[in-house]
């Protein structure tokens, strides 16, 4: 009976003694496992990490070239106004000096030479101008305005310096008027010079038909 007792408890410790080994077997598994895991997610980490800062990269240098493309744009842009401020600048220069020609001129009396400028193509200013847009037209007197009228700088000034201002304006805007009657007038004086013109010129076309025994209206064609 002891020696039954003994061979059970001898058979219980080793089953202790394998279930131990086994125990610390699936441990040593089962952490390995856990390293392999813990491993694996801290690759996939920096794999996101890496995705995520190559993303950014790529977001940075399309936003860096979008905003050069749009720089160049707006310098572009900036290049033809400024280019087309330049020609405006230069032809009001040509209109005020033809302006104060005609003033000149009027001064010396009534005349009867006619004028005729041409343009671009044989066009005269009056055709190309009608041949512009209405955004042309709109954008090219903005920038004539820009240049002709300059900004009032009213900061710091006085009841009495705003009423010297404010009677400067009005004067101004007097002779500005003036000016555009009297060319209006010079006009009118042309429209009638350049229709007697050309009466006179009809009654030596007769003249010279009646001469050659031809009919009165065969050379006024």
């Amino acid at each position: 009976m002891y020696r039954f007792a003994s061979s059970m408890d001898q058979k219980r410790s080793d089953l202790d003694d394998q279930l131990k080994e086994y125990i610390n077997e699936w441990r040593k598994q089962r952490s390995k496992e856990e390293d392999e895991l813990k491993k694996l997610k801290e690759k996939q980490a920096k794999r996101k990490v890496t995705r995520a800062e190559e993303e950014q990269k790529m977001a940075q240098r399309k936003k860096e070239e979008e905003e050069r493309r749009v720089r160049e744009v707006e310098e572009k842009k900036q290049r033809e106004i400024e280019e087309k401020r330049q020609r405006l600048e230069e032809a009001e220069r040509k209109r005020q000096a033809m302006i104060q020609a005609m003033k000149d001129k009027d001064k010396k009396g009534p005349n009867f030479t006619i004028a005729k400028k041409e343009g671009v193509l044989g066009l005269s200013s009056a055709a190309m101008e009608r041949n512009k847009t209405k955004e042309q037209l709109e954008e090219e007197k903005k920038i004539s305005l820009s240049f002709r009228i300059k900004p009032l700088s009213l900061d710091g000034m006085g009841e009495n310096s705003l009423r010297e201002k404010a009677q400067e304006l009005w004067e101004t805007i007097v002779k500005l008027e003036t000016e555009k009657y009297d060319l209006e007038e010079r006009q009118k004086r042309q429209d009638y010079d350049l229709k007697e013109l050309k009466e006179r010129q009809k009654q030596q076309l007769r003249h010279k038909a009646l001469k050659k025994g031809l009919d009165p209206e065969a050379l006024t064609g």
